[in-house]
């Protein structure tokens, strides 16, 4: 029997196939001559012994369903109707946070691809389109996503399916999971997969095409890759989170609103609430984070001149990405607000460190002597209310340090609840998701499941528009879907032109803004919320001086 034969066949008794790692050589001198006839001995010896598992061997379930080992993770994109996937090698499942959500989504998956292929009555059949979501599927605390932010967001997107695959349409969605890797970069395997499902002609009824992609959560250049990879592909995408302005693709579409709209809102608050006018920047120092550096660009070009902020400001190295020094040290920075007298602190950095800002600031020794009335209010943008921030513990801080803060966001879930300038989407959306999702209060606050609801928002509205302008049995193609997001306009006087009907409010699309959302609502949220609190009106992105939205 030859050695490979050996490896192709299962040990008896074995049910499953396994595979072999290649072998790699450790670093240091090559064999010597003398040596190199004993090496070969010993790697024959070991390939032998690995056919009989002698040795550590992978399974075919270490990466099953399509997805492929990069980097300890299975990356790629799943079978619409895969119901336990790995993400890990070697896992059984993923994280038990998620774990239900995603048997949700492949359940409804199944039921979506009965009502074609097998419906109770003709009457009953409906053709389906597919969407991939492409996120971060491996949750990390140092990565572009922690699993509880994985968790809403997943909550959100399948949401927005399930409500799109009950509504009055001649077309189903099944939703695809694509996992891009902790720290995103791990894209390819996902957005190839994507783009073969496109198809190459016009699509019937019968060939279920990708229409579309959402996801690409963090501002960073491995979202710009794969979106530009998705645009040169022809497939539209859209992410509920993204931010940064120097993130630009083709048929990239944006939900949220940029960080020059939310510095704006921030601008119109303190033109109405200035403070003392003595200011200070704090800013994380990872150039690699697209988010940070061109947040502390914005707030620089905005408030530098006035406050001050190019010579009163301090530096950190933040939490997320790889390691690059001691994470989220703020000391310094606390020392330096404090001792500049500084009431109104501008953060470029990411939720995960607001935080450690405000607990160096209670713990800060020049910090203790002021007066108890001299409140430091901590500007930022932001998509809502981090989890981390709205503990019990992280409240006491603020109090002892005589902090609040002041988010540009994307959502304000808080007001909204509370009735106050809720949009009309909100409440149907939040009932729905704690029905199907369990999700519900304070798993709101952070935006995430409103962001994924509109992303996903975006493409079910575009494929029922472009299905039902379609003549015969046809579906609508991923250019089909591309054209007619890039025609969801809001027309003078908040006429909404078949806009996106979010959660988090009406918005649209116009030429040459990058494919940003117009007159989408840009809350300031204050934090912690005053007694008798009534947050300020929303600025709105593309609005007038007047207010009008949009500006003509």
């Amino acid at each position: 029997m030859r050695i490979t034969d050996a490896l192709a066949r299962p040990a008896r008794g074995l049910a499953r196939t396994v595979f072999v790692r290649p072998f790699t050589r450790l670093r240091g001198r090559p064999p010597g001559p003398g040596e190199k006839g004993v090496a070969g001995v010993v790697v024959l010896a070991l390939l032998i012994a690995a056919a009989f598992l002698v040795i550590p061997v992978l399974n075919e379930d270490d990466c099953a369903q399509g997805l492929q080992e990069q980097k300890g993770e299975c990356v790629g994109l799943l079978d619409a109707t895969a119901k336990s996937p790995s993400f890990e090698p070697g896992a059984h499942g993923p994280d038990p946070r998620i774990s239900h959500l995603v048997e949700s989504v492949a359940e409804e998956n199944q039921r979506v691809r009965d009502a074609w292929e097998h419906p109770d009555e003709d009457a009953h059949k409906k053709p389906y389109v597919k969407v991939a979501l492409l996120l971060p599927f491996n949750g990390s605390e140092s990565g572009a996503m922690t699993t509880e932010l994985l968790q809403h967001s997943l909550a959100g997107a399948y949401s927005a399916q399930h409500k799109a695959n009950r509504g009055q349409t001649g077309v189903n969605f099944q939703m695809l999971l694509g996992n891009i890797g902790k720290d995103l970069s791990l894209w390819r395997p996902a957005v190839r997969q994507a783009a073969k499902l496109t198809g190459h002609k016009r699509p019937s009824e019968g060939d279920s095409p990708l229409v579309g992609a959402m996801g690409l959560p963090n501002s960073e250049q491995d979202t710009q890759d794969a979106a530009e990879d998705l645009t040169r592909r022809g497939v539209p995408a859209v992410s509920g989170l993204l931010s940064s302005p120097e993130i630009d693709a083709g048929l990239l579409f944006k939900a949220a609103p940029n960080n020059r709209n939310s510095v704006a809102a921030l601008a119109r608050y303190l033109k109405d609430e200035p403070g003392k006018g003595r200011g200070y920047l704090v800013w994380d120092s990872r150039t690699k984070d697209n988010y940070v550096t061109n947040t502390k660009a914005e707030l620089d070009r905005r408030f530098g001149k006035h406050y001050q902020l190019r010579i009163r400001q301090s530096s950190y190295v933040g939490s997320m990405g790889p390691y690059e020094g001691a994470p989220h040290a703020m000391a310094s920075a606390a020392e330096g607000v404090c001792k500049t007298g500084s009431d109104t602190v501008f953060l470029a950095g990411r939720d995960w460190d607001l935080p450690y800002l405000v607990e160096a600031i209670a713990k800060e020794p020049e910090c203790q002597g002021r007066e108890e009335k001299d409140t430091i209010r901590i500007l930022r943008v932001a998509t809502g209310l981090t989890s981390r921030l709205i503990t019990g513990k992280s409240r006491a801080l603020m109090e002892q340090a005589g902090v609040v803060t002041l988010n540009a966001a994307a959502t304000d879930a808080p007001s909204w609840r509370a009735g106050q300038g809720e949009p009309e989407q909100f409440v149907p959306f939040t009932d729905a998701l704690a029905d199907e999702t369990g999700l519900k209060g304070r798993a709101l606050d952070d935006g995430y499941a409103l962001m994924h609801y509109d992303a996903f928002q975006v493409l079910a509205q575009a494929v029922t528009e472009a299905e039902q302008q379609l003549p015969g049995p046809q579906l609508p193609s991923k250019h089909d879907v591309a054209n007619t997001v890039e025609n969801m306009r809001m027309l003078p006087d908040d006429d909404c032109h078949n806009c996106v009907r979010g959660a988090t409010g009406n918005f649209g699309y116009t030429t040459g803004n990058g494919n940003w959302p117009v007159c989408k609502p840009v809350p300031v949220i204050e934090f912690p919320r005053p007694s008798g609190y009534t947050p300020p009106k929303p600025y709105r992105t593309n609005q007038s001086k007047s207010g009008a939205c949009p500006a003509e």
